[in-house]
Order: C-alpha cells, then structure tokens, then sequence
C-alpha cells in the first residue's frame, strides 16, 4: 500500500528527518531536483530550451538547483525568478547562489509578469517550481496571471512537488492551477495527486526517494493508496480440498416487480467472487426473472405488496442459513422494504453491506447502526451520501473524504464513498483511496455489481473495511478490462464477466 501524505504530515517527516535524523536539508534539496532533472532529461530530452519559474521558498530552491544541474547536462537553461532575491533563505538563497556561479541565466522578474510573458515562447518545457505543498489558500494577483501565462505557454509543464496553485492537502481546485503534464513530489504522494478534481492536474505522479526513510512516512500517514498485491493479500486462499461450505453463504436482500436485474446483477457478481451459496430473498414477483439470469444462485420468495415490493414478512428463514447480507439493490423505499430494513437491523447481527434503497431509507438516520454488533460497509454514491449527512450533494463531492469521514464517525461503519477515486474509511487502520476505474461505470448497474462483491467477500470472512477495498479495486480493474471493448459506459453484465479476469490479474501480477 502507497502511503499518502497531507502538508503538515509531509513537514513532519521532512522536520524529523532533518532535525532527528540528522540528513541537512540542502541534502534533501538537492535529491529532489536531482529526481525532477532526471524527468526532463530522460522525457523531454529533445527540448532546445528549459524555463524554470521559481517562487517563493523551498519550492523555488528546488528549481534553481533543478536549472543549475540541466544546465550541468548540457540544456539550455532560463531561470524566471518571480520573487525578490531577499525574498529566498536558507537552502533557497543557497541554491541561487551556486545557480549563479553555475552560470545559470537568471531573469529577476520579481513581481513584473510581463517580463515572464517575454521568455515563455521557445521554451521546449517548463518547469513549475513556483509553490509547493504547503499551499493553503488560491492564487491570486499576479500569481493566478502568472499560471495562466505557463499553462498557455502551449509547452509540457514538469510540476515540482505539486502544480502550482494545488493545496497538498486537499482534493479541491479552487482558482488558478498549473496543468502538470509531469508532477515529481518527494518520498510520497500528497492528497491533492491521489483525490480528484486535484489529481487531475497533476498529470503523470512520479514519487522519489529523496532520503526521507519509509518508516517516518509510514509513521505521518493516515491514508493510503490501494494495490493489487493488497488485493491479494486480502482475498481468501482457496484450499485444494476446499468445498462450498468453506466460502460462506451470502443472503442478497433485493429487487421487487420491476427490478429483478439489480438483484441478479448483485447474484451473479457474488457468484463470481466466489461465495459459496448464494440466496436471493426478494418480492415475489422477481423470482422467476432471477431464477433465470442467475442459475447458480437460489432464489426465496417474499410476500409482497400491491405496489411490488416486499411486503416487509417472511425474512427469518432466509436469515437462519445466511453468513452474510447484502441488500438494497432495487428494493424500494415504501413501508414494506422499510419494515424489512428494520426487521435486519434488529436482528442480523452478521456482516452486512447496505446500498441504493437501504440507504435511502437510512437518510438521515446513520446513528441508528451504531446498535449493530456485527460489520457494516455502507456504499453510496454522492447524492445518497449527501441524504445520509442531510447536506447538499455539492458539499459531499466538494471534499467526499471527509464527507464519508464524518458518516463513518457517526455510523461506526465503514463507508465506501463512490466516484472517481472512490474512498473507504473506517474499520481501523488508514484511510483508503481506490486508483483503478473508468467513466464506463457510469452506467446502471454497476452499482449492483460493487454490492454483490462486497457481499461475496463479507461472506466468506473477509474484514468489513478489507472487503469493501478489495472489492472497489476489482470492481474497478474490471471496468478497465471492458473498456477494451466498451469505449462509452459499460454493460453492468459485461462488468460482471471481467470480474474474474480482475481477480486473477490481482492474485498473479505481472
């Protein structure tokens, strides 16, 4: 798992390493523009003329020693120094120093940004070293002008640490960026290179190693990126003389008249992930439609109402041989699916993942799951997080970590919060970010399909916060396995049948 830092994290590790450790900071410095120097020569090698434009503070001395060792390469080099020179100290004022005895050209534009204007044409590429991580309000003034004059340079930009105008803490975009086509950050990625809208400023995130040993990040962090080989290590070892009774039994708890596929969409995914048995408890008249799309799964049916759904009855017997539940998909939100709803929070006491219908029928109510003794994974999207909070869903997608933060908070659950670099949390341990997905997701169903595979973890023992990672990272590779034939959205069914490809891809990497 990749460890991801925030700003005040990420100068915990730097102070600890400089002021405990011993390694001077110059060091430090040096090594990062060292790893920044090695992009450009080795990706824009071909670059007649390198601009490098400095800020303020230790991301400006990064660029100047980024400029003195390209010039050492050979590249033709301009330093655009948007500060005072008395404006630099310490390591920063250093490294202008030895930039000026280096022979680098340097061009004191302090506050002028028309005087950048005059050096961006014929730049091949330019380096970003205006503002680093520690970034915590917009660009503005000339600042946001001078962003705008490298973006609109028409040339790669090489962001150091962080594009400009980014705050490292944060996946929020608020006022003028750089578009990074390259972002060298140092010893590990920051909040705003793993957390959309942000991440998507940052173009490629390449991480070095700088000096910074990986046990004082590990120590800072409290969120991390998800791997395939955490993947593996989080699903079930199947035994050569396993049988089905080794993988548990998953109770899906889903559709009514009308809505039969969400429920056979979130069979036929546990199927898949290898749950043991499956059973679907839904209103009567779905039976026969899931009887037909999930052959392998065993369908019990429920009363239900005039309007379709379940009538609310009939669920104990269903509960007595189940592992594990998942419910929601199609279920609706009348009285009868609600009755039901409270009926389970009563009495299952095992793993349960609740998801479209249950939490609707949960808004505004989360305090309630704090009575469950067993596992909860709660897995909206935005607009369900948002009715879960009672806020707007523009306040859940302007930060969804902490929005799915604070439902866990109140909830106890772990919380799968949907999107584009979906977030779990909860459960002990770090934070979670998920990297693999597609826009194809966006596409009915598919929803259904992350249910049923966290339910077929849950199922066969998996832990609640492990089974909702793993089953984004699959859910997700699985999505970017179809878009080899899907280019647009992607068939929650076709979802289903790359699931399989996604595990054994996790189970033996490359």
């Amino acid at each position: 798992m990749i460890a991801v830092l925030d700003a005040r994290q990420m100068r915990e590790a730097d102070r600890v390493t400089i002021r405990v450790l011993g390694l001077p900071g110059m060091v430090l410095m040096e090594t990062a523009a060292g790893a920044v120097t090695e992009v450009v020569a080795d990706r824009f090698a071909d670059a007649r003329r390198v601009l490098v434009a400095c800020g303020p503070g230790n991301n400006g001395g990064d660029g100047l020693a980024v400029a003195r060792q390209l010039r050492c390469r050979g590249f033709a080099v301009d330093v655009a120094l948007l500060v005072g020179e008395p404006e630099l100290k310490g390591d920063a004022a250093a490294q202008l120093e030895l930039a000026r005895r280096f022979g680098v050209t340097i061009h004191r534009c302090g506050s002028s940004v028309s005087r950048l204007a005059d050096l961006t044409p014929g730049a091949g590429v330019i380096v970003d070293a205006l503002f680093g991580t520690g970034l915590d309000r917009p660009l503005e003034g000339r600042w946001a002008k001078a962003v705008g004059l490298l973006n609109g340079a028409g040339v790669p930009i090489v962001s150091v640490d962080i594009p400009s105008g980014l705050q490292g803490s944060s996946g929020e975009v608020g006022g003028e960026t750089v578009k990074a086509a390259v972002t060298v950050t140092f010893a590990a990625p920051k909040v705003a290179h793993v957390l959309p809208p942000a991440c998507w400023r940052c173009g490629e995130v390449a991480v070095a190693e700088i000096g910074i040993p990986p046990w004082v990040v590990q120590e800072q962090a409290t969120l991390g990126l998800v791997e395939g080989e955490d993947v593996a290590a989080w699903l079930p070892i199947r035994a050569a003389d396993a049988h089905k009774g080794n993988f548990g039994h998953l109770l899906v708890v889903a559709g009514r008249e009308g809505r039969a596929g969400a429920a056979a969409l979130a069979a036929r995914a546990a199927v898949t992930l290898g749950a043991g048995l499956v059973t679907v408890a839904t209103a009567h008249g779905a039976v026969r439609p899931v009887q037909a799309q999930v052959p392998e799964a065993m369908v019990d049916p429920l009363p239900a109402g005039k309007d379709g759904a379940v009538s609310g009855e009939g669920l104990e017997g269903s509960l007595g041989k189940a592992t594990a539940l998942a419910v929601g998909p199609g279920l609706g939100v009348s009285a009868g699916p609600r009755r039901l709803l409270a009926t389970i929070l009563e009495t299952w006491v095992g793993p349960l993942v609740l998801d479209a219908d249950a939490l609707t029928l949960l808004a505004g109510r989360l305090e309630e799951l704090r009575r469950r003794t067993g596992p909860t994974v709660l897995t909206p999207h935005p607009g369900e997080l948002g009715r879960l909070l009672g806020v707007p869903t523009a306040d859940v997608t302007k930060n969804r970590l902490q929005a799915a933060q604070e439902a866990s908070r109140r909830s106890g659950a772990v919380v799968l919060a949907k999107g584009a670099r979906t977030v779990i949390v909860g459960g002990g341990g770090w934070s979670l970010v998920n990297p693999t997905g597609t826009p194809g997701l966006a596409s009915g169903g598919a929803g259904d399909v992350l249910t049923g595979v966290i339910g077929a973890l849950l199922a066969q023992g998996v832990p609640a916060r492990e089974a909702a990672a793993a089953g984004a990272w699959l859910h997700g590779r699985a999505a970017e396995l179809a878009g080899e034939r899907f280019p647009g959205a992607v068939p929650a069914g076709s979802l289903v049948e790359e699931l399989s490809r996604a595990e054994l891809e996790a189970r033996r990497p490359a």
